[in-house]
């Protein structure tokens, strides 16, 4: 039998009764102190001599953002006994950490159907929780255990592996008997609390008797209980005796305490009932009319709250936490929330008015904030060709315009998602690729009109023409002529409007050459701050006369000419680089090899590109951000596994799984313990080394008996001379090798099933199938050069006489076939090494790779390089 212990650590922040201030500062500190004193050291502490005594008791810990935000500020031992507690469990990972709502909030009953509140504390808890413990939750608490249809369905999609709620209305009793559902859809489960059970371990009931109840009790076989802190009742001899037996008494009656994910472990997650969810959580918070309207009135703020940003979007995201409203009546709510005592007195009208009052201050103080700093808050124009998802609160058009290819499209879309996020107003200027959107969005001619005539666009500025209307990607066709018709347009009309719109306070960021040339001349000329960010080397030559219509002359001075078939072109990366005001590559060793000479011998980089590159990198103004895979492609998270999982899951397992699908899918022979070499870079000889793989591929595979190679990729620009290559190759390898298109579908199921992503670059800005391939826990195989020198390192172990295990691939130096060769025979040696010993490398190697590449860390670096441009001032 199973049964799953889960405390709850919360603590709120209370307003002050006092017209002129917000948070009773005092009233707090005081009040965490002495809870810390009498509740969470003494809990915590306890918690921590369990794990350590009792090798078989596992447990959840849940600690709500603005518990561990008070926590760091009024008593800083609480961070570090729970720190402790993590500590003593992660051997057999005995302590799982949860996710929740950062400040304790309802905010999956707000009326919002994108959830975005509810979203964005949810990830805010998340970084929360990785800044305080390095992890990242796999199982969630929803604030007071509230779960509806979309609450599972959204918690499914940020990668959550078991959502826990309690019992209300008549949920689970229309789904029978179970105490674990699976959420419609997706790979998450739906674990209900028995709240007779938790009533008992919070009570007077001895310990023997518990035990006894959970054995009479169990149904389905999985018991979960969740409680608070403070409700362990360690101040009482007898409780404190009962904690101290419970891991003992526990085994003794056969009884398996299990974190949650540790239940979900043992699903078979397929097999269980669907959850019959209810359709909103609202209620189930069991509110009065009093209670109902406060409420109401809070919601009411949000649109205001995310404008303003900053202080006030905190403020307001305070106001929302339950505390608030369950004060405002004595009995508080249902049992599954907190039972803090009234701070502000008896009755509970007094409650009523000092939020209210809060709630009419805050809303003043937006008002105010609207009219003082319409005019001094700074927006960030993003220009590119392409982009991936954008998100939801850039306008209703978002969900229509995805014209992904490669890490370019993925920076823009998570600056765009991130600078959203943090209340700062950002615009997109990108192509209309029609006939792709319409494709994606499966839509027919005249639906895309409904789309494009009667949705305002907003923040998203499409740039339309019959030129490249029936384009499938932003560089296909001819792109000078895309790129004259994106420029004069943008130049003539998008930065005027977007300028004039933000009242003259504007950042423009630049993406890759298209970009480039005469908006970048213009941005300079009309004193606009600019950071172009250089994706790749290219660059294009368009020529003057296709510019018609744009006032080249005054910009002569700012633009970079060259000539081209006997027409005088603009050099739009040259003419970015030089205009910019900041220049940022996507790798710091690629920018290196541009102003240190590399490639001279052949016609990589254009004189015009390395000539301005040194010019800014020696004033300063050149820098490199490394790009970051969006938490989307994570394995936990990509629908197109046919098993999920992450770096706590069993990975080597996992990846057979996916393995078996993929031969399946690719024609490869079905063999699970295959070692299988995944090349997903577009068939490319003038950049990703196709002709080395050529040259080896057969007689790899057949030397290597136990060793597959799986190509899904495409030509350049139409080319099927590689295609037809490597489809000749791979139907004389007998299902050794196979060569497919590109899908997205195929290409992420292909990372799940690799042993080792490779690729043979000649030279590389960035790359990111190194970095994808080690989130998935593959091995990355490249040569030594620009990103992949930046992001591989040499694989390392103390199984093979190492001090310590360290590196996640292999590199080779010289670009030829014997190189390459070498590089992969390095990886199979390690393939071929003990299950366990790949396991933990697998896991290990994800776990840096989440750390390495993480999205955050990297939108704060731009938002970083947007403040210097704005003279050091915050945008928002």
């Amino acid at each position: 039998m199973i049964a799953s212990i889960v405390i709850n650590f919360h603590h709120p922040c209370r307003l002050h009764p006092d017209r002129d201030k917000f948070f009773w500062a005092d009233k707090n500190k005081e009040q965490f102190k002495r809870f810390s004193r009498d509740y969470y050291l003494p809990a915590l502490n306890l918690l921590t001599r369990l794990i350590e005594n009792n090798q078989s008791f596992r447990l959840g810990a849940c600690f709500t953002g603005i518990f561990l935000e008070q926590a760091e500020l009024y008593c800083p031992e609480v961070i570090n006994a729970a720190r402790n507690l993590l500590d003593s469990g992660l051997e057999d990972r005995r302590v799982e950490v949860l996710g929740t709502t950062f400040h304790y909030s309802p905010a999956g009953a707000f009326p919002d159907p994108r959830k975005t509140e509810f979203k964005d504390q949810v990830v805010l808890h998340q970084e929360q929780t990785k800044r305080t413990f390095g992890v990242r939750p796999r199982s969630f608490l929803n604030t007071g255990l509230l779960i509806d249809r979309e609450i599972a369905r959204i918690l499914g999609d940020m990668g959550y592996s078991a959502a826990l709620c309690d019992l209300h209305g008549d949920f689970p009793a229309a789904c029978g008997p179970e105490m674990v559902f699976r959420v419609p859809g997706k790979d998450t489960a739906v674990i209900v609390r028995d709240e007779g059970l938790s009533g008992m371990i919070t009570g007077a009931t001895s310990v023997d008797d518990f035990c006894s109840a959970l054995s009479g009790s169990a149904k389905s076989g999985e018991r979960p209980i969740a409680f608070s802190a403070e409700l362990m009742g360690l101040e009482n001899a007898r409780r404190l005796e009962f904690w101290e037996r419970l891991p003992s008494a526990l085994e003794k009656a056969a009884i398996e305490a299990l974190t949650p994910e540790g239940i979900v472990s043992r699903l078979d997650l397929p097999g269980c009932p669907e959850a019959s969810l209810p359709e909103s959580v609202l209620a189930q918070m069991g509110l009065n009319s009093v209670q109902h309207d406060i409420l109401h009135d809070i919601v009411d703020l949000e649109t205001d709250a995310r404008r303003a940003g900053g202080d006030l979007l905190s403020k307001w995201r305070v106001l929302t936490s339950a505390d608030n409203i369950f004060y405002l009546e004595e009995r508080k709510g249902p049992k599954a929330f907190y039972r803090f005592a009234n701070p502000y007195g008896e009755p509970s009208a007094s409650s009523a008015y000092i939020l209210t009052r809060k709630i009419d201050d805050l809303e003043n103080a937006m008002k105010r904030f609207e009219i003082l700093k319409r005019s001094e808050r700074t927006a960030v124009l993003m220009i590119s060709p392409e982009t991936g998802k954008l998100p939801d609160e850039m306008g209703p058009l978002a969900r229509y315009i995805s014209g992904k290819s490669g890490g370019q499209g993925e920076v823009v879309s998570a600056l765009c998602e991130g600078l959203t996020n943090r209340g700062i107003e950002v615009h997109l200027a990108t192509l209309n690729l029609k006939k792709r959107f319409q494709r994606e969005s499966r839509m027919n001619e005249d639906q895309w009109r409904e789309v494009r005539y009667k949705i305002y666009p907003e923040q998203i500025h499409l740039v339309s023409s019959a030129v490249f209307a029936d384009n499938f990607s932003a560089y296909s066709g001819d792109p000078r002529f895309t790129a004259a018709e994106f420029q004069r347009e943008i130049v003539n009309n998008i930065i005027k409007s977007v300028r004039a719109k933000c009242r003259g306070r504007l950042i423009v960021h630049s993406h890759d050459w298209m970009a480039g040339g005469a908006i970048s001349a213009y941005a300079r000329i009309t004193g606009l701050p600019l950071l172009h960010t250089v994706h790749n080397s290219f660059t294009g030559h368009v020529p003057l006369d296709l510019l018609y219509g744009v006032d080249l002359h005054n910009m002569s001075y700012d633009l970079y000419f060259s000539e081209e078939y006997g027409r005088k072109c603009i050099d739009c990366q040259a003419t970015a680089i030089k205009d910019a005001s900041l220049i940022n590559f996507v790798g710091e060793k690629f920018l290196r090899e541009v102003v240190d000479d590399y490639f001279l011998d052949r016609h990589l980089i254009p004189p015009s590109v390395r000539q301005e590159v040194k010019v800014k990198y020696y004033a300063n103004a050149a820098l490199a951000i490394i790009n970051a895979p969006s938490p989307g492609m994570y394995p936990e998270n990509c629908p197109y596994l046919v098993q999920r999982y992450g770096p706590d899951d069993e990975v080597l397992e996992a990846k057979r799984v996916n393995r078996i699908e993929f031969q399946k899918r690719t024609g490869l022979n079905v063999d699970p313990d295959a070692i299988v070499f995944y090349w997903p870079s577009r068939l490319d000889p003038s950049q990703k080394g196709v002709e080395l793989l050529e040259d080896i591929a057969l007689k790899f595979v057949i030397e290597h008996g136990d060793v597959q190679i799986a190509i899904i990729a495409d030509g350049v620009g139409g080319d099927r001379t590689h295609e037809d290559i490597m489809g000749r190759i791979a139907v004389a390898s007998g299902g050794k090798i196979c060569r497919q298109p590109f899908s997205e579908d195929l290409s992420m199921l292909g990372f799940a099933a690799a042993s080792d992503v490779f690729g043979a670059s000649l030279y590389e800005p960035c790359g990111q199938i190194d970095q994808v391939g080690n989130i998935f826990g593959a091995t990355a195989t490249n040569r030594d050069t620009g990103g992949y020198h930046d992001k591989i390192r040499e694989l390392m172990l103390k199984a093979n006489g190492a001090p310590q295990d360290v590196g996640n691939g292999f590199l080779f130096r010289d670009y030829d076939s014997g190189g390459l060769w070498y590089a992969m025979h390095n990886s199979v040696l390690f393939h071929r090494m003990p299950p366990e010993i790949r396991e933990a490398q697998a896991k290990r190697i994800m776990r840096e790779s989440r750390e390495r590449y993480d999205l955050q860390t990297m939108i704060a670096r731009y938002i970083s390089i947007y403040e210097r441009l704005n003279g050091g001032k915050p945008l928002g």
